[in-house]
């Protein structure tokens, strides 16, 4: 009879453990060297932020996805896409578990959404400034070249004028 309490004892621990070790287990996040081993890494993680059955899994895979496009050693930086991933972690993780230094990197890249969003208008304004130089350049170019026949032209009209008189 006690053989069986203990056994019984042995499974409810085991069985709460697996049950609470399910959400808590880290994801393991890698140290990611090269660009092919980042590719992993992403492919992994958003694997497993799209088919884990575990809610608080997927959860903490968007939320290391968001810090593997914003890594260093990342070759690929990509501040949109840890905003989208950042975003879905924050949607899916509980209002008590969001702390505060998620929501601040949430702040931190939306404003370098925003900051590259203003890049772009601006450096396309800045090729189409190029375009309109560059076309002034011929232009510039041309007048200058017809500049030159002219005074050519001048300078024959004035020889023939002298020798009429």
């Amino acid at each position: 009879m006690r053989s069986k309490f203990l056994r019984l004892q042995w499974f409810c621990l085991f069985a709460l453990l697996f049950s609470v070790a399910g959400c808590s287990l880290s994801l393991g996040l890698k140290k990611p060297e090269g660009e092919e081993e980042f590719a992993q890494e992403i492919s992994r993680l958003e694997k497993l932020a799209r088919e884990d059955p575990e809610a608080c899994v997927r959860a903490k895979s968007h939320l290391k996805l968001a810090f593997l496009y914003v890594n260093s050693r990342n070759p690929q930086l990509n501040y949109s896409r840890a905003l989208q991933e950042m975003e879905s972690y924050l949607s899916m993780a509980p209002e008590k578990v969001q702390e505060e230094d998620i929501k601040n990197w949430l702040a931190a890249l939306r404003e370098i959404s925003k900051l590259q969003a203003s890049l772009k208008k601006t450096q396309g304004a800045n090729v189409h400034l190029r375009e309109e130089v560059t076309s002034l350049k011929e232009t510039n170019n041309k007048m200058v070249k017809t500049i030159e026949k002219l005074k050519t032209v001048d300078l024959q009209m004035e020889e023939k004028r002298s020798l009429i008189k």
